[in-house]
């Protein structure tokens, strides 16, 4: 195949389409299969893994390897990767632990350099993981998260949808969806506003989430008693994502910086 290096090396059985790339010294392991228009760089690892169209690894990056799991035991795992992704160089994404749910990785997401996704991790749409961010086993990021770099995420925890994690945030239980978390032992400090805004929401839901937010974290209420009071109300969908969340979160849900002044509504 004219676009694979002649260095690179190939097992037999793997499948690639004729219009992906692959750049010199690559590795390409058995029971892969890679789609339409992918570039891969020089240096790539690439075991056990089905990757979708579109997507870019630009050199060094680590995709499908074994878990840095003592419970795995060579059971066949992998992981899934959509389209449009961005692969920054020396990237590692791990294979899942267990056989029945791979590490999943889904479209026109940015990975920059030396950020990690660990096993069993689920990664929704449209994020942006900065430089040397760890995300470790089994957690799950919805659509659109933006964390800056150096960020640590505990295993087992979430970040809902728009939420933005601000650097070398340490992040042990879950972040709401559309707010922002800071600092060493992360809190919520506030909503993504830009983030809201940039999306295309609509301002009334915008300002239904402002209310949202004040009432579960900013008025002293108990989260249950707050989520009680919002869904005893007309709101829309977005509040009741926020509110699902809240309601399935097992490690806990972020609690908001004491001293932090309130959002604007500008």
């Amino acid at each position: 195949m004219s676009n694979i290096h002649p260095t690179a090396i190939i097992d037999p059985s793997a499948k690639i389409d004729p219009s992906t790339v692959v750049g010199p010294y690559t590795v390409i392991g058995a029971d892969v299969q890679i789609g339409k228009n992918n570039h891969i760089g020089p240096f790539c690892v690439i075991e056990n893994t089905t990757m979708g169209d579109n997507n870019e690894l630009i050199a060094s990056c680590f995709v499908g390897v074994k878990p840095q799991d003592l419970s795995y035991k060579d059971e066949h795992t992998r992981v899934v990767m959509g389209n449009g992704n961005k692969i920054r160089e020396c990237v590692t994404i791990h294979r899942s632990t267990f056989v029945d749910k791979p590490t999943k990785l889904g479209d026109n997401n940015l990975l920059m350099a030396n950020s990690h996704l660990a096993h069993d991790v689920q990664m929704g749409n449209n994020c942006i993981i900065a430089n040397s961010t760890g995300i470790a086993g089994h957690v799950i990021i919805e659509d659109r998260v933006v964390m800056s770099g150096m960020v640590g995420v505990h295993q087992f925890s979430r970040v809902g949808t728009m939420a933005m994690i601000s650097g070398g945030a340490m992040i042990p239980v879950d972040v709401p969806p559309y707010c922002i978390a800071q600092g060493e032992r992360a809190k919520l400090v506030g909503l993504n506003i830009i983030g809201l805004r940039r999306s295309g929401m609509d301002r009334s839901a915008m300002l239904e989430i402002k209310r949202a937010y004040k009432l579960m974290f900013r008025s002293g209420k108990r989260l249950e008693e707050a989520m009680a009071e919002l869904e005893a109300a007309p709101h829309c969908k977005e509040v009741q994502h926020l509110i699902d969340f809240c309601r399935a979160s097992e490690r806990g849900v972020m609690a908001a910086k004491k001293s932090m002044r309130e959002d604007s509504d500008e």
